[in-house]
């Protein structure tokens, strides 16, 4: 162990979680709303670490600096929070990662967006 090291600092989205599917499900819902073909979740898999922004710029090519970007965002959160871990999981060895950054006297936190 490197002794001058007092926390482990983690990405939630893509590094302990598989969120994509529901981040990318919660997106294609507004393509598919709109009478919009759906996208593969290859495409949003990609982006799951930006969260909105990301499945935003996917699923309607589209930025925070669009104008229509801030209503849009609300509805995205509005749909992902309607499925939130419906198929996100952990992924292997995280909880294992944990208890033994845990066991070992570190802190840890997740930092994300």
């Amino acid at each position: 162990m490197i002794s001058n090291i007092s926390a482990v600092l983690f990405d939630l989205d893509g590094t302990l979680i598989d969120s994509a599917p529901d981040l990318g499900a919660a997106a294609d819902q507004m393509r598919t709303d709109r009478s919009l073909e759906s996208l593969p979740l290859s495409l949003y898999r990609s982006m799951a670490g930006a969260g909105a922004r990301g499945m935003i710029s996917v699923a309607f090519g589209l930025t925070p600096e669009d104008a229509e970007f801030d209503a849009l965002k609300e509805e995205f959160f509005s749909n992902y929070e309607a499925r939130l871990v419906k198929n996100t999981y952990a992924f292997d060895g995280v909880g294992e990662l944990i208890a033994s950054i845990w066991s070992s006297g570190l802190h840890w936190g997740v930092v994300t967006n």
